[in-house]
């Protein structure tokens, strides 16, 4: 006996824009980048591919119904009509929890920001240059707990090689105890690695430590000019509680050295802190004492002070040779420095 239900053919060899081309397929035009595009990291900026069919289903959306043929199961018409129909609690309930269980088994790409004081940022918002990274690693039996170490440059350099461009991570990287000794250095490694780059370069500046001679602790002993490369330096000593008046770099350095009272201006390049770096240190020390200023000239030292209405004391003799006598100084020789 014949059914009484008519037959109704479904097709199922339908083409057309949708099921041309598979998922995979339609992603790649929206996430293909080319190798010039990868170097140059514009991978950041793409969107990432995502499985549509896991978190998305047919027939969902804001209005809770349900369409016979879309995300219900189809009716007889003549048999049963269509209606659409208004889904129950009971099965907006059960898509919730499904929904809830996927977004909890999806890893997190949200990076945890550490919030930091206002006088703990760097030089530039989050960025590490800037920051306080502590005291280097120990080497052996020698620790540096008293130091305190700063980043002052961290950048990607480039290497061509016969292999093409090999991309490296420098950190400029300066250390000190707050008490004349300190040192700098450069840390490297390999792409992407910063962190690997900065701890190289404590290390480094760790072993090559040097000692500037500070007067009364606080500040420089003459007025000093300095150069390297396109950066030339002028410092100025400064009396007591006036403060480091500086390039961003260079108050960095006098706080791990222990100078408290500078001014320094920079002429030419601000921005090659490498060059800027080392004409700083080689200024300092290139330094004299008093009592080796005195050593050198075979005379004494004295100091006229404005805040003592230039009333001459004497802060400095030779003490391993003899001292001049006026008919020994030349009359184009300098007997005075400005300070």
């Amino acid at each position: 006996m014949a059914s009484l239900i008519p037959f109704n053919q479904i097709r199922r060899n339908t083409v057309n824009f949708f099921m041309r081309r598979p998922a995979r397929e339609l992603w790649k035009t929206v996430t293909s980048l080319s190798p010039a595009g990868i170097k140059k990291g514009r991978t950041k900026t793409r969107q990432s591919v995502l499985n549509l069919q896991k978190f998305y289903r047919i027939g969902a959306g804001p209005i809770k119904v349900k369409y016979p043929g879309l995300n219900a199961p189809l009716t007889a018409p003549d048999v049963e009509p269509a209606l659409v129909m208004e889904k129950t609690q009971e099965e907006i309930d059960t898509v919730e929890e499904r929904l809830k269980k996927i977004i909890a088994t999806r890893p997190s790409k949200k990076r945890i920001k550490e919030k930091l004081h206002p006088l703990e940022r760097g030089f530039a918002g989050i960025r590490i240059e800037g920051q306080k990274l502590g005291p280097p690693p120990p080497a052996g039996d020698i620790r540096f707990d008293e130091f305190q170490t700063y980043c002052l440059q961290l950048r990607r350099t480039t290497n061509m090689t016969s292999y093409g461009r090999q991309h490296t991570m420098a950190a400029l990287i300066v250390t000190g105890n707050g008490n004349g000794l300190g040192g700098y250095a450069i840390g490297k490694a390999s792409l992407k690695h910063h962190t690997r780059a900065i701890v190289n370069g404590m290390k480094m500046a760790s072993r090559k430590l040097v000692y500037v001679e500070l007067l009364e602790n606080r500040t420089i002993y003459q007025d000093f000019y300095a150069e390297c490369r396109g950066t030339r330096i002028f410092a100025q000593r400064k009396p007591k509680d006036f403060g480091v008046v500086a390039h961003p770099r260079i108050t960095k350095i006098c706080e791990v050295l222990g100078i408290k009272d500078l001014e320094c201006k920079v002429v030419g390049s601000t921005r090659n802190y490498i060059a800027l770096t080392h004409a700083f240190f080689v200024g300092l020390l290139n330094q004299e004492t008093h009592q080796q200023l005195a050593e050198r000239k075979k005379l004494h030292v004295v100091e006229l002070s404005p805040h003592r209405r230039y009333f001459p004391v004497k802060i400095a003799s030779p003490l391993q040779s003899e001292l001049r006598t006026e008919r020994d100084i030349e009359p184009k020789e300098v007997s005075s420095v400005t300070n």
